[in-house]
C-alpha cells in the first residue's frame, strides 16, 4: 500500500537512490493525481519548470498541481513571470518564507483531497543544519495531520545524517526505501 491508497492523514518518507529520485517523484505524483488527489509540490531540488515538463510528458493533469519552488529564484536571481500554478520563494534555506507559501497553498486547496510532497529533504542539508530541518519537518507534519492531508517527504539514500533520519522516521507513518536497480 502506498500514499495514493491511504485514507485520511498519512505521512510517508520515501528514500531512494539519488539517480532514481526524479522517477520516484513522477511515480508518486502520477499515482496521486490518478486517484484525484491534488498535489502541492515543494521543490528544493529540481526547478518547477523542469518538473512541470516531466509531468506533462507523463500525462499528469497539471490542474491538480501547485508548485512551491524554492530553487528557481535563487538560481536565476528572479522568478519567471509566465509560470502558472507556482509560488516562488527566495531560497531553500528560508524556512519562514517556505512555511508561509505552504500555508497559503494549502488554504487554496482546503476543500480538496490534497497531498504535500517535499522534494527533497536531503537537499535542504546544503542550506540548513539538521536540527533546523528536523524542526521544520515536525512543523509540516503536524500541519498535515491537523488538516487531514497526505504528506510525502523524498530523500536521497544516505543523504540524511543518522540522527535526522531517526527523528524524521519517528514523525512519519511509514518509511519506504525504494530498491536499487
Amino acid at each position: 500500500m502506498g500514499i495514493a491508497d491511504s485514507e485520511g492523514s498519512s505521512i510517508y518518507l520515501y528514500i531512494s537512490d539519488p539517480s532514481r529520485m526524479k522517477q520516484m517523484n513522477l511515480n508518486i505524483v502520477n499515482d496521486l493525481v490518478r486517484k484525484n488527489t491534488s498535489c502541492i509540490i515543494v521543490t528544493t531540488n529540481i526547478p518547477s519548470s523542469i518538473l512541470a515538463n516531466l509531468y506533462r510528458k507523463e500525462g499528469i493533469v497539471m490542474e491538480k498541481i501547485h508548485f512551491i519552488d524554492a530553487i528557481t529564484k535563487y538560481s536565476l536571481g528572479s522568478a519567471p513571470a509566465d509560470q502558472e500554478n507556482t509560488t516562488f520563494t527566495s531560497n531553500p534555506g528560508n524556512l519562514t518564507e517556505l512555511g508561509i507559501a505552504i500555508t497559503e497553498a494549502l488554504k487554496k486547496r482546503k476543500e480538496e483531497d490534497t497531498a504535500l510532497i517535499f522534494d527533497s529533504i536531503s537537499t535542504l542539508l546544503i542550506y540548513l543544519s539538521s536540527p533546523n530541518i528536523s524542526k521544520f519537518i515536525h512543523f509540516l507534519s503536524n500541519k498535515i495531520r491537523l488538516l487531514d492531508l497526505k504528506g510525502v517527504y523524498l530523500s536521497a539514500a544516505k543523504g540524511l545524517d543518522p540522527l535526522l533520519l531517526t527523528q524524521i522516521s519517528s514523525i512519519v507513518d511509514e518509511v519506504v526505501e525504494t530498491p536499487k536497480e
